[in-house]
């Protein structure tokens, strides 16, 4: 519960009556190298070539994008896209988070001589995974992301102005109901039970949702459980904020491939998500809320209803943004019935957290992650990190803090989760 006191901060109450003031927003840091453009091989191949159909061929039998010149000693190489759009006018590459909005020029690509490909070479970590769009405009009026003016004016523009890459890897639901295509350099974290390589989207995976049963609760949430398919025994337990964005990129059939591919023992996978998504930011990351749900409703119906361990310790929260610090919630406030929390992005400017985790004892452990392109984030994890550690109170449980090369992405998001869970199973 919440009260505001008059022209001052909003305080919450939370389930055992102690008090939570709200901080202000933090004004978003980034980094300042996004990225750098390059004159890229295939537009070097092309001015010499004597022979640019095979040379466009071969360009268009390969995925986007293609990857040259990772240097020994270096997290970076060369990523190439390559477009064919005869009827273009302009085509740019929205990426998230290395779209710069203060050069938009920089992120459109260029025109082959006598063709109808389009290219944009980027000097980028190797170990980088990302979400991103290709814009391809064919009026004669000038696009919307060079009409925009502003920081948040612009991304918005040149992220809707564009689709999912037809010749990309892989896509998952995106901004606005639409899909986002996926890349990730050579080193990226590997998710060898997810087929990357498959160029599909997983809603065309008609069994991915076969054993994902709805989970009535009250008329503020919903929810969704995932069952092993062979189980002879209770299973450990993790619980996602955020389900209904989860359920629609297919973390269940995420799960069953690691599961599969010996990454993760069976486990059942419950998705926890606010009824209507206008009630998000005050339903989710707060002192209550989701995390009410999550410890009066939800567990309890699992540990009844289905075959998962009762202990707290074989239990795993996780959540990203506003679902990160609501993980650290669950902890802080579940009195041992949560025994670990995966953090990712979380949104620590909201509340501070630390004396709630130091005070509550019956927790194990805390996954605390940030990607180098949230640069607030970073901040404020390693602050956490540092205040937990420096505490008598942490008496012997662990917190860690781990950075990933990404942004605020659900791309870098998911490859990180998987990571995090199977380590914390394995231990």
């Amino acid at each position: 519960m919440r009260t505001v006191q008059h022209e001052g901060p909003v305080v919450w109450h939370d389930r055992h009556g102690r008090s939570h003031e709200e901080r202000r927003p933090t004004p978003v840091v980034r980094r300042a190298d996004t990225w750098s453009r390059v004159v890229g091989p295939l537009e070097r191949a092309w001015e010499a070539a004597d022979d640019r159909d095979l040379l466009a061929q071969t360009a268009l039998s390969q995925p986007n994008p293609s990857f040259t010149d990772l240097r020994a000693g270096e997290d970076t190489c060369l990523w190439t896209w390559v477009v064919e759009a005869p009827q273009a006018r302009s085509v740019l590459l929205w990426i998230n988070p290395v779209f710069d909005h203060r050069a938009v020029d920089a992120a459109e690509m260029t025109r082959l001589c006598d063709s109808d490909l389009w290219t944009i070479c980027l000097r980028l970590p190797a170990s980088l995974r990302a979400s991103y769009r290709v814009a391809v405009w064919e009026s004669d009026d000038a696009p919307p992301w060079q009409a925009a003016d502003g920081r948040r004016e612009v991304i918005i523009a040149a992220r809707d102005a564009g689709d999912a890459d037809p010749r990309g890897v892989e896509s998952i639901p995106g901004p606005g109901d639409r899909p986002v295509s996926i890349a990730h350099g050579p080193t990226a974290t590997p998710e060898p039970w997810h087929p990357t390589t498959t160029l599909r989207s997983p809603d065309t995976d008609a069994s991915r949702h076969a054993r994902l049963v709805p989970l009535p609760l009250s008329s503020e949430a919903r929810a969704w459980v995932h069952a092993p398919v062979e189980q002879d025994r209770a299973t450990p337990l993790i619980i996602v904020f955020d389900g209904a964005r989860w359920k629609e990129m297919g973390l269940p059939h995420v799960v069953d491939q690691a599961t599969e591919a010996g990454g993760l023992p069976p486990v059942h996978l419950a998705l926890l998500d606010v009824a209507d998504p206008q009630d998000r930011g005050d339903q989710l990351g707060v002192p209550g809320g989701q995390v009410d749900v999550l410890l009066d409703e939800l567990l309890p119906r699992l540990r009844s209803d289905w075959n998962v361990s009762p202990d707290g310790r074989d239990t795993i929260v996780a959540g990203q943004s506003l679902g990160g610090i609501a993980a650290l919630w669950a902890l802080g406030l579940g009195e041992g019935s949560v025994g670990h929390a995966v953090a990712q992005s979380p949104s620590l400017w909201r509340f501070d957290v630390a004396e709630p985790l130091l005070t509550a004892a019956d927790w194990d452990s805390i996954h605390l992650q940030a990607g180098l392109y949230e640069g607030h984030m970073i901040a404020t994890t390693m602050a956490l990190e540092k205040a937990l550690a420096s505490d008598d109170r942490l008496a012997g449980r662990n917190v860690r803090r781990t950075e990933f090369t990404g942004g605020h992405d659900w791309a870098a998001w998911r490859a990180e989760l998987i990571t995090a869970v199977a380590q914390l199973l394995r231990a």
